[in-house]
């Protein structure tokens, strides 16, 4: 009797221990399935197509540099990199797409120096330049040059202000985008020469160049890097009359600057390239190692400097820095120059 009291034990034990193996098996394997989740979800950057959000019309100096540095990245990264142009607003609807994309390092975004000018130019902001973007280095540093129509009759800065001052609604000035160095330094120079400058905003520096040569505008400030003037400066059609920057360009040695006629002036631009600020460092800190080796390639940085441009070589914290610095030297020189938010 005792030994049928007890037989049943050893059974109960049995469908315990097989419960508990099933309920093993269960949760190892839910565990592997979040594990090859995870592992998915965490594959190594990058490992699919990336977008390079470009805040203005094709052709112009960030889309030039932009375009030659995203060809070799690609290269060295493995995975395609689409250019998406989305011109207007002084770049500000570009600029806010890439802020708002997914900060998983495949939306970068082209950012000028803009980014700093705009916040005082435009009333209503839809992105905040230090808060929403990760910088990642600056590509190239960028001055630029005034010219005009070869039938303005001025051939340097002196007489083009006293052309100006005889005829105050004689200039039109075209500009590529609000917030941009052409509409800025037209700005600055009305305001330190004390003459008029009748501007005209236009989507990109394309139009305005075509208006330009067609004398519909008189003049414009051409930045570096972007549409190639050598050839209409050679025939004559236009004439360069002083570059922007405190330094004659390497491009254009015989044009003087314009600080030696107006001492003080200067405008020097930057094309960087940012991220969402919620961007994991690492892939921030990959981009910026990447960036800085395809920069160091000596057939890259021939076709910038060939074009007048300074090749950059600023960590994220250096980039970072010059937002800032730019963001309260630009509120400075807009609000002497008494320009208005729009």
């Amino acid at each position: 009797m005792a030994t049928g009291r007890k037989s049943p034990a050893p059974q109960r034990e049995g469908k315990q221990a097989m419960i508990t193996r099933r309920q093993f098996a269960a949760g190892a394997a839910g565990a592997f399935a979040l594990g090859s989740r995870g592992a998915a979800a965490q594959a190594p950057w990058p490992s699919r197509s990336i977008t390079l959000v470009m805040p203005f019309a094709a052709g112009g100096g960030s889309d030039f540099v932009s375009r030659i540095v995203m060809q070799r990245l690609s290269a060295r990264l493995g995975q395609p990199i689409t250019v998406d142009n989305r011109g207007g607003a002084g770049g500000n609807i570009g600029f806010a797409a890439g802020a708002r994309s997914a900060p998983d390092g495949y939306t970068l975004t082209t950012v000028t120096q803009n980014i700093t000018v705009n916040p005082h130019m435009y009333r209503e902001m839809p992105f905040d330049p230090v808060r929403d973007f990760q910088p990642v280095t600056i590509m190239t540093e960028v001055g630029s040059v005034l010219v005009v129509n070869s039938r303005v009759p001025a051939r340097n800065l002196r007489e083009l202000i006293d052309y100006a001052k005889a005829n105050p609604r004689a200039i039109t000035g075209g500009n590529g985008g609000i917030g941009g160095q052409a509409q800025l330094s037209m700005d600055l120079l009305a305001s330190m020469a004390g003459i008029q400058i009748t501007q005209a905003t236009y989507r990109g520096e394309g139009p305005v160049m075509n208006d330009l040569l067609a004398n519909q505008v008189q003049l414009t400030v051409q930045g570096f890097g972007g549409l190639d003037i050598e050839g209409h400066l050679r025939s004559g059609a236009l004439r360069a009359i002083a570059v922007t920057s405190d330094r004659r360009s390497p491009a254009l040695p015989d044009v003087p600057t314009i600080a030696e006629t107006l001492p003080g002036f200067r405008i020097v631009g930057w094309y960087g390239i940012a991220v969402p600020s919620a961007t994991p460092r690492p892939i921030v800190q990959k981009l910026h190692d990447e960036i800085r080796a395809v920069l160091a390639e000596p057939e890259v940085a021939a076709r910038l400097t060939g074009r007048g441009l300074v090749v950059g070589n600023h960590t994220p914290e250096e980039f970072s820095a010059v937002i800032r610095a730019d963001l309260e030297r630009y509120g400075q020189i807009i609000r002497s120059a008494g320009i208005q938010p729009q």
